[in-house]
């Protein structure tokens, strides 16, 4: 049988939204290097990537000033906003598959949802171990 998406996600790993201040420096000073951000109904919304938090710096924005959705992007490779369809994977999704995505849109950090709400993330360095 084929490994799935399910087989290895992590549980629980997120920003929501509005996170900001010192929970969101908190989580993003982690071992990973993105996360995926849910709105209130834990539908996912957008991606955290490591660019977004050097180029909050690099914009000198204060960084406990900004939101998570402030700097969150779709994660697709090339675009640096927020959009209606984020990098995703099904729980079902084939690991070659999910692999695949993270490569094409070089992400670090997948989110899998069922019908968009989150239930978990793959983690390209929890990959590796």
């Amino acid at each position: 049988m084929a490994i799935a998406a399910k087989d290895i996600m992590l549980k629980g790993t997120n920003l929501h939204v509005n996170d900001r201040g010192a929970a969101l420096v908190k989580k993003l000073s982690s071992r990973y290097r993105a996360w995926p951000v849910v709105n209130d109904d834990c539908h996912v919304v957008g991606i955290i990537v490591e660019e977004s938090i050097l180029g909050a710096l690099r914009d000198t924005k204060a960084l406990f000033r900004c939101t998570a959705g402030q700097l969150m992007t779709c994660g697709h490779r090339g675009h640096d906003h927020a959009c209606e369809n984020p990098v995703m994977v099904s729980p079902d999704t084939p690991m070659d598959q999910v692999l695949q995505t993270m490569r094409r849109e070089h992400l670090s950090v997948v989110p899998v949802v069922r019908d968009r709400v989150l239930v978990g993330v793959i983690n390209r360095g929890d990959l590796k171990r």
